[in-house]
Order: C-alpha cells, then sequence, then structure tokens
C-alpha cells in the first residue's frame, strides 16, 4: 500500500510542477536557468521525502577517500535505472548537474521531459545517426560550460537490469572532455536496478537503498590515450566498488534478518 501511495504522490507531484515550470519559464525567460534548478531542486526533494515516508527509501553517500569534489567536473557512473537521475541530483547537493539521456526521454513524461527539454540536458537517439549523437553532446557540453554546470553521462549507453555493469563506450566522454576540459569523478551508485519497471517500482520500491560511492577524481585529462586509461580504469573501479556495495547490503539484510527472532522471543 506505502508503494502505491508514494507512486502517486510522486505522479500528482509531476502533473502539478510540470505546467508550473512552463508558466515560470515564460514569465522570466532570463531567469531560465535558475528557475530550473529551483522547480528541480524541489521536486527532487519532494520526491524523495515522499518514498522515504510511505517506502522507506533511503539514500546514502560513501566517501571512504575523502574525496573533495571540485567546483566543476565530468561525472562518469553507472546506470541501473530511470531514478538514477533524481537520486544523483539529490546525492550532489548544491551542484547543478546536467545529463546525457535518450531521446524518449524528452516527450510524454509529465515534468520530467519538460525539464530534459528545456535545461540544458542532451537528448540523444541511443540507436541513431551517431554522428547528430556527437553534435548534440558537443552542443551540450558547450553549454555546460556556458552555465557552469557539470555534465554527467553513463557510458554504458542505457540502463541495466541486473544492476551489473555492463559495456562502457567512450566517444561521448571523450566528445565532452574535448570541448570543455574537466576533471574526471567516478562514483558508482546501487539499488536502482530493483526498481527498474513500473511493475518493479510497485513491488520492490520499499526498503529500497540507494547506495553511491564516490571511488575517485582524475584531474583535467589531455591526450586520447590519457582519456582512454581513465575511462578504462573507472570501470574497474566502478565493478569492484558495487562489489563492496552489496557485500554491505548483503550483510546489512543478514543482521536484519537475525534480530527479527530475537526480539520476537523477548
Amino acid at each position: 500500500m506505502g508503494n502505491l501511495i508514494a507512486l502517486f504522490s510522486i505522479l500528482a507531484l509531476f502533473m502539478l510542477y510540470d505546467p508550473a515550470l512552463g508558466l515560470a519559464r515564460l514569465l522570466v525567460p532570463r531567469k531560465a536557468f535558475e528557475i530550473s534548478e529551483h522547480f528541480t531542486n524541489a521536486a527532487v526533494r519532494h520526491i524523495f521525502s515522499i518514498m522515504a515516508a510511505y517506502a522507506r527509501v533511503h539514500l546514502e553517500v560513501e566517501n571512504p577517500s575523502g574525496i573533495e569534489l571540485p567546483e566543476r567536473f565530468l561525472l562518469l557512473t553507472n546506470h541501473q535505472s530511470l531514478m538514477d537521475i533524481p537520486a544523483f541530483i539529490a546525492l550532489f547537493p548544491g551542484r547543478p548537474l546536467r545529463f546525457v539521456a535518450k531521446r524518449e526521454l524528452g516527450k510524454g513524461i509529465p515534468f520530467v521531459s519538460r525539464v530534459l527539454r528545456g535545461s540544458g540536458h542532451a537528448l540523444v537517439e541511443r540507436d541513431g545517426d551517431a554522428g547528430q549523437a556527437m553534435r548534440s553532446i558537443r552542443r551540450f557540453a558547450r553549454r555546460c560550460e556556458r552555465e557552469g554546470s557539470c555534465p554527467v553521462i553513463f557510458p554504458e549507453g542505457t540502463r541495466s537490469r541486473d544492476g551489473e555493469v555492463g559495456t562502457f563506450h567512450t566517444a561521448g566522454v571523450r566528445k565532452i572532455l574535448d570541448e570543455t576540459p574537466l576533471p574526471l569523478v567516478v562514483a558508482v551508485l546501487d539499488g536502482g536496478w530493483r526498481i527498474a519497471t513500473l511493475k518493479d517500482l510497485l513491488l520492490n520500491l520499499r526498503d529500497t537503498r540507494f547506495r553511491m560511492r564516490l571511488l575517485s577524481v582524475t584531474p583535467t585529462l589531455g591526450a586520447k590515450k590519457e582519456v582512454l586509461e581513465a575511462i578504462a580504469s573507472a570501470r574497474i573501479s566502478i565493478v569492484a566498488g558495487l562489489e563492496i556495495l552489496r557485500a554491505k547490503t548483503a550483510s546489512e539484510k543478514r543482521d536484519r534478518q537475525i534480530r527479527r527472532p530475537l526480539r520476537s522471543e523477548t
């Protein structure tokens, strides 16, 4: 029941925010960037507050190496579900993040599609013309530089339905760094694969934990070889980081199962 309440509440939130954002941007076009940031951050806060209240969804950040984030960076990470985007926005408060996403998300989803279309995100055809995709990413990188925002790319190119890390594609990462040289921040996120579809949301949302682990920061990269080596290293560290997160989740689950019988006996 809590899952249904959470989902309907989020849908109602999107239906309310969608026309409000459109009207605000229309009335104050010079403040479009700030308006979009305000609405997006407010929506994300409300989404996770609703899910925490009705479905006990948690967001957690691990930074074992004490990584200090630069002012601007390119975030490279794995991809498990549509909830990854709001999760990263919530996990990087105060950082204007812009995502490379598939074009289909740019229509049909209240509020979400409007934000993706009008707030500087890149919408690319996943299986379309590679040249068109690279041109879109080039424009996207230049917008991020003008706005002072941080580009985010999922080098797998699509969601991993079982949460395992897929093959990394390098062209998008290289194009962004060619256009706007930035430090490369690598992170791993786990939890979204449990709610990758609408059916999964209804069945598995309760007690979902989004765990992000910051893995590394690489200074601004230069030559193509350096970029390719950094991407290959990022995938290795993401796979290893995912194993750490899942081991921790499994251990906590075992602890909960042990504690429940003990409480019932008392």
